[in-house]
């Protein structure tokens, strides 16, 4: 037994994975830009530990 969609049901699944796929790229971005900052930080460390060794 398969189910039919119709034009409006699968526009309607469409526009909702569309809206999840945005989301994900948002929250991949923002975890890019805090990659970003924490290896920046880790740089910065790094430097400063240099400086005891």
């Amino acid at each position: 037994m398969s189910k039919s969609f119709t034009k409006s049901d699968l526009e309607q699944i469409i526009g909702l994975q569309q809206e999840s796929l945005q989301a994900l790229q948002k929250a991949i971005g923002n975890l890019r830009h805090q990659n970003e900052r924490l290896e920046r930080s880790n740089q910065k460390l790094r430097k400063e530990i240099a400086k005891y060794e």
